[in-house]
C-alpha cells in the first residue's frame, strides 16, 4: 500500500472513530456563556428595548443548550451557547451604545446651556 493511500485510510478512519464517539460536552463554553449572559445583565441590557430582545434570545438558546447537553447531543448544545454568546455580546454592546448616547446627550445640552449663559 502507499503512503498516501495508507495516510487517507487511517485519515479516515480517524474521523470515523471520532464521529462515532460524539463531541464534548461544552462545558467550558457553558461557563463562558454565562458570563456573557451576567456581563450584559449588570451592563443594563434590561433597560434598553433592543437589548433586551438579544437578552432573551441568549437566555432561550442558553436553556436549549442545556436540555441538548441532557440528551447527549452536545454538536448541537455547542452550537446553542456560540449563538446565546453572540446574542449576550450583542445585547452588552446595545447597552454600552445606549448609555454613550445618553452621556453625549447630556455633553451637549450642558455645552448648550454653557453657551447660553456666556452669550447674555
Amino acid at each position: 500500500m502507499s503512503k498516501i493511500r495508507l495516510w487517507t485510510v487511517s485519515a479516515g478512519l480517524a474521523f470515523a472513530l471520532l464521529g462515532c464517539g460524539g463531541a464534548p460536552k461544552p462545558e467550558a463554553r457553558l461557563s463562558s456563556d454565562e458570563g456573557a449572559i451576567r456581563g450584559a445583565e449588570e451592563a443594563g441590557a434590561g433597560r434598553v428595548p433592543e437589548a433586551t430582545l438579544h437578552m432573551k434570545l441568549a437566555q432561550e438558546q442558553r436553556q436549549q443548550a442545556i436540555d441538548a447537553m441532557k440528551n447527549g447531543d452536545n454538536h448541537r448544545a455547542a452550537l446553542l451557547l456560540a449563538r446565546s454568546e453572540a446574542d449576550a455580546e450583542l445585547a452588552l454592546a446595545l447597552a454600552h451604545q445606549s448609555s454613550a448616547t445618553a452621556d453625549a446627550q447630556q455633553a451637549r445640552e450642558a455645552d448648550g446651556a454653557l453657551h447660553q449663559k456666556a452669550g447674555q
